[in-house]
């Protein structure tokens, strides 16, 4: 009886042993698995041209009017701005008689180039009875030189507005300035007024003075 006993222990060992031996087997198994997985990392930046780093662009117009003679390009995005200089007729308009004035305007040194539109001041809507009565045309110009009544009547020109009331803007009628480099400022372009009191302008005007202005709304590319 102690024979039999003996046998079956041997046995059970024996099934013991070779059922731990197969479970070393399969952990083996999975350790040369995950010795078997190499690991490695690539990495990138955002750059330009092989250098490292991202920038926003820059959009910035400046303006010059005749009176500019020391600092001659400002940067003036508030009312009431530069003063167009109409001459000393523009002090003593009689009807029929219209001056000529000039801004100069172009994108600063590393702007991006943009479009601009001619737009009417909010106050000249209540610039007076002779604000009321005046108009008003604009043109491109290539130079500040040749912005005078002769050039307007040729008919040379780029128009912007023709002949309106100083509430009345270029709407749909843009123009460009061309993008300022690394060094330099872009190509300026020079805007003309002409201020006209018409002919039959009423009597009850002599006297009257008003105050009337313009802005660009510019927009980048």
């Amino acid at each position: 009886m102690n024979g039999i006993r003996t046998r079956r222990a041997r046995a059970r060992r024996r099934k013991f042993v070779a059922i731990a031996a197969v479970g070393a087997v399969v952990l083996a198994g999975a350790t040369v698995t995950s010795l078997a997985s190499w690991l490695d990392e690539e990495w990138v930046i955002a750059g330009v041209d092989g250098t490292s780093g991202i920038a926003a662009s820059s959009f910035e117009i400046q303006q010059h009017v005749a009176t500019d003679t020391v600092t001659l390009w400002h940067d003036r995005e508030t009312g009431p701005g530069g003063v167009v200089d109409f001459g000393a007729l523009a002090s003593t308009l009689s009807p029929g008689v219209s001056v000529v004035g000039y801004v100069s305007l172009r994108a600063t040194q590393g702007s991006v180039a943009g479009t601009l539109t001619l737009q009417p001041a909010p106050d000249n809507a209540t610039s007076g009875a002779l604000g009321t009565a005046l108009r008003y045309s604009a043109w491109l110009h290539d130079t500040a030189t040749t912005c005078d009544a002769t050039t307007y009547a040729s008919g040379a020109i780029t128009q912007l507005v023709n002949d309106q009331a100083l509430t009345v803007g270029s709407g749909s009628t843009t123009f460009a300035l061309a993008a300022g480099t690394s060094s330099a400022a872009g190509d300026d372009q020079t805007v003309c007024f002409r201020l006209t009191l018409p002919s039959g302008a009423s009597d009850a005007l002599q006297g009257e003075t008003a105050t009337v202005g313009w802005y660009f709304d510019a927009v980048s590319d």
